[in-house]
């Protein structure tokens, strides 16, 4: 479709900080338009002297619901597809607005929102009373993926924005952002989020009446709940479709918060194993229907890996849930591991005295691991000693979650950790001394870069080519160190690691680079199709790992 984008400020006696916000929109090439929505004499005085915004007023003051119906109808019958809408206080930054309008650009489909980075201006009270309000839209969209559903900072797809206005009373005032999308999102219309810097300026005018405000947003969310309740297959089988967003496993929201995994390690830890397994069944029996994304990924591994084995060209339902079980199981083997409640006698390597050899040796290396098995569940378990020798990269959107989460379970890991982001010549120049000294650097060889453009190769796995990152080979070339790769699976009651040679050196020849990388990518590609095949419920790579193939 032809997308035309304007940008929409509703105004209630936001005087102050208006015109600053109109002539940054302005000079970002934004068409504006601002929605007055009965305002007091001094913001009609300021309005007056704008020239670079068109001007809509409302005579009574109605609500923001009700100023952004009207903004909305105004600006389709404009010719306009998409409306920016940011508040007229001034809390949000603009900071990254060129990455936020190219989101909506390539996701047209999408309602785009800020997810909040608040700085230590913020109310305590506002901060205590938006957790509240995420916990019930988690439980009205039977989902996690709204992160924030009252930032006042989105691109609204005018189309499906107004139809659900038009087929539902949804509240006019405050009520208003959180409920538009979460029925726009029953409605089927995928909700991605853009991080934005919000901060409260001294001496600001807000328009949140505390008693009023809060009254409505409780019915609010009584009303959506039992709507949710009487409407419950429409909720779950019209879920959006983020099937071609989600190239990427970055892109994929996180299935479950910080708090519940906490609360599944108390669980584990209170109540033990076959209480936690049998109290989580019905949990992941719920992930299992409502993640088509993750579902459909699963589906699709499977489907590869028993076709070349003759096993079936369909898993079936309880295929899937076996799969999605064994994730379950890994998780509680990795609290197990971290609170204490496993100790070494739960490892078993296949070649001890090699083992021994390569990992005690004065000189350390590269450890390329996967997403099949649980490594982690071997870290956890080693002596601080072991534990310090251990550099493990992570990519930044998991490095702090998994810090929280491991300190929770286990106070003093030890664990060195790396955001992917943060390498440079310092950082390398550190590892190489490390490696030198003993020390290991780990590192994922199966997901790829989470930049815009990501240096990756395409190299056949299990039946079709698929992406695989060039990074961990251009480390390992210039810490010019022995790579090796490491998996442990389970089998049985206990992890069964694997340790094996992959290069003494990984050597990248001028001129002919990319296709020496493409070689150890094909290299590794092989190594873990062959593990795929023997032990296929322990792969616990969620997303389309072939998005640029059709099936």
């Amino acid at each position: 479709m032809t997308y035309r984008l304007c940008a929409l400020i509703p105004t209630y006696n936001h005087h102050k900080m208006l015109p600053e916000i109109v002539k940054l929109l302005d000079q970002s090439g934004l068409p504006v338009f601002v929605v007055d929505d009965g305002s007091g004499p001094e913001t009609q005085d300021t309005l007056s002297n704008i020239d670079n915004a068109e001007k809509l007023r409302l005579p009574i003051n109605s609500g923001k619901g009700a100023a952004l119906e009207a903004g909305l109808t105004w600006v389709s019958d404009l010719g306009y597809t998409h409306a920016f809408q940011i508040d007229a206080d001034g809390q949000h930054a603009l900071d990254n607005l060129g990455k936020f309008l190219t989101l909506s650009r390539k996701y047209p489909h999408a309602l785009i929102s800020g997810k909040p980075h608040y700085d230590s201006s913020v109310p305590t009270g506002r901060r205590i009373g938006r957790w509240f309000t995420h916990i019930w839209v988690w439980i009205e969209t039977l989902s996690f993926r709204i992160s924030d559903s009252m930032c006042g900072f989105r691109i609204y797809p005018i189309d499906p924005t107004l139809e659900v206005i038009k087929k539902v009373k949804i509240g006019r005032r405050m009520d208003f952002d959180t409920e538009v999308m979460v029925r726009m999102y029953w409605n089927g219309t995928p909700v991605l989020f853009y991080p934005v810097k919000v901060s409260y300026p001294e001496g600001n005018h807000s328009n949140f009446d505390t008693l009023r405000d809060n009254w409505r947003i409780t019915k609010m969310h009584t009303r959506l709940v039992f709507t949710m309740l009487v409407k419950l297959p429409s909720v779950l089988f019209r879920r959006p479709d983020y099937t071609n967003i989600e190239g990427n496993w970055s892109n994929i929201a996180e299935r479950g918060s910080i708090l519940g995994v906490m609360a599944l390690a108390t669980c584990y830890r209170l109540l033990g194993r076959t209480l936690c397994t049998t109290i989580g069944a019905p949990v992941v029996l719920y992930f299992y229907f409502t993640g088509s994304t993750q579902r459909r990924a699963s589906k699709e591994f499977l489907t590869r890996v028993f076709k070349v084995q003759s096993l079936s060209n369909s898993p079936t339902f309880i295929d899937g849930l076996r799969h999605y079980m064994s994730f379950f199981q890994m998780l509680l083997d990795k609290f197990a591991a971290w609170s204490g409640h496993l100790g070494v006698d739960s490892i078993e390597y296949d070649n001890p005295e090699q083992i021994y050899h390569v990992m005690c040796g004065p000189r350390g290396g590269v450890l390329l691991v996967s997403h099949l098995g649980c490594m982690e569940f071997c870290r956890a378990l080693i002596n601080n000693d072991q534990k310090k020798r251990m550099h493990i990269l992570l990519h930044s959107k998991n490095a702090q979650r998994f810090n929280r989460l491991i300190s929770y379970v286990n106070p003093q890991p030890s664990l060195n950790i790396i955001e992917v982001t943060d390498i440079g010549s310092e950082t390398i120049m550190f590892l190489k001394e490390r490696v030198e000294n003993g020390d290991w650097v780990v590192i994922a060889a199966d997901r790829t870069p989470v930049s815009e453009n990501p240096r990756v190769v395409r190299v056949p796995f299990l039946g079709s080519e698929a992406s695989f990152a060039q990074g961990p080979y251009i480390l390992a070339s210039l810490l010019q160190c022995p790579v090796y790769t490491a998996m442990a699976v389970r089998e049985s009651s206990k992890y069964k690691v694997h340790i094996e040679l992959f290069a003494k050196e990984i050597k990248l020849l001028r001129g002919s680079k990319e296709e020496c990388i493409r070689g150890y990518a094909q290299q590794y590609s092989k190594y873990l199709e062959s593990y795929c095949y023997k032990y296929p419920y322990q792969w616990y790579n969620f997303f389309n790992f072939w998005h640029d193939t059709k099936w």
